[in-house]
């Protein structure tokens, strides 16, 4: 296992699809193990670290779970991407183009909003993207779970120098924000 940097005491919690105004029965786990390996070794070291987690109909692979992620996520949150990447392209950072949902592909080289898939595995979806700032990584992974199988989203981040990590300390209770709520929406 990977060592991993000190994680924020963010408090864990359970939430139902109910209390978030999706589906009965999807459960949301904050602060889940993460699955780091791939995301690691492809960074050479992380300095932040997140998992959320969320219960999953039987046979579901990763590239499904990924798919359903992405094409789950809400205007609101396509809203806010908008407006960060208007503040950030004057900076060079970079910006995404919005993919239609019958246009997501979950494949090496695909480009899927603020990620570019990297690998693809029936246990493990790795995707991400490198900019002057910071680099990141997101892991779409399928495992068992407590009560049956589970989707894992896990994000890895290594700061390229002090903006990145300033940067990400701005967008973190976004991030926090947005996917469990994003996560919450790929219940089969």
């Amino acid at each position: 296992m990977t060592a991993l940097p000190r994680r924020s005491r963010d408090r864990a919690y359970e939430e139902t699809g109910r209390t978030m105004g999706h589906r009965a029965g999807t459960r949301v786990r904050r602060n889940a193990e993460p699955v780091v390996d791939a995301a690691v070794a492809s960074l050479g070291g992380c300095d932040h670290v997140d998992a959320v987690a969320v219960d999953l109909a039987p046979g579901t692979s990763a590239p499904d779970f990924a798919r359903t992620v992405l094409a789950a996520t809400p205007e609101w949150v396509h809203g806010m991407l908008t407006v960060r990447d208007k503040l950030m392209s004057p900076f060079g950072l970079h910006t995404q183009k919005r993919i239609a949902p019958e246009e997501i592909r979950v494949e090496p080289g695909a480009r899927l909003g603020p990620f570019r898939v990297l690998t693809v595995a029936d246990d493990e979806v790795l995707a991400g993207d490198d900019d002057k700032h910071l680099d990141f990584r997101t892991s779409f992974a399928v495992r068992e779970g407590a009560t049956g199988l589970e989707g894992v989203c896990t994000t890895v981040v290594r700061y390229r120098r002090r903006a990145g990590h300033l940067y990400f300390k701005v967008i973190q209770p976004f991030h926090n924000l947005i996917v469990p709520r994003v996560i919450a929406r790929a219940r089969s």
